[in-house]
């Protein structure tokens, strides 16, 4: 755990840390922000929170209504996968018996991929009464600076994103790469990259 200092949060007792299986109710609060077919389920989060939560980041303030019990702000959720996200890399496998084996699908990774020397990050997200605030941005640099302290080696933080969304990661280091091929929630998204 680390106290941060967030734009938006003046005032509060912020901090960080990584996420656990414990944290997944409050991660499906979070990502309600998305349209429904781009939520992460609960089941797909305590998936990705077993396999890899140390690339599961959370930012938390103190709830002055339940002491010892904070409210989760905004997460950065990710996992290991070979090259960019693909529509494999954003599923979990239908099997999963609670290991960290790598699961392979007419040749793709389903999910988390153990071998992988990339970090996707499959979703920001801010809970609605704290964005426009800066949060986000803060919270992007925090986990970029974490991963690269990190024993977790990775070459690239990748990520997939709207049109309206490239300039925000371009401003926090990330390259655009142009036209991803992965169709999860429909498609039309961008992949952009940020060297490790």
């Amino acid at each position: 755990m680390s106290t941060v200092q967030f734009p938006g949060l003046l005032g509060s007792r912020a901090f960080i840390r990584p996420l656990s299986v414990a944290d997944a109710e409050s991660c499906v609060e979070v990502e309600s922000v998305f349209p429904p077919s781009e939520r992460c389920s609960k089941e797909k989060f305590i998936y990705r929170l077993t396999v890899c939560p140390q690339l599961c980041l959370g930012l938390f303030v103190e709830n002055p209504e339940a002491e010892g019990m904070p409210i989760l702000v905004g997460h950065v959720i990710g996992n290991r996968v070979a090259r960019g996200i693909i529509n494999g890399s954003m599923d979990m496998p239908q099997t999963w018996d609670g290991g960290n084996e790598a699961v392979i699908l007419d040749g793709e990774v389903i999910g988390n991929d153990p071998n992988g020397r990339n970090i996707g990050v499959h979703s920001l997200a801010i809970r609605s009464e704290y964005q426009g605030k800066g949060i986000g941005r803060a919270l992007m640099n925090e986990y970029v600076r974490y991963l690269r302290s990190s024993p977790a080696l990775a070459d690239n933080i990748v990520i997939i994103t709207y049109d309206r969304l490239i300039k925000f990661y371009e401003s926090v280091g990330f390259r655009n790469l142009g036209i991803s091929d992965c169709t999860f929630g429909g498609g039309g998204w961008n992949a952009l990259e940020l060297h490790l």
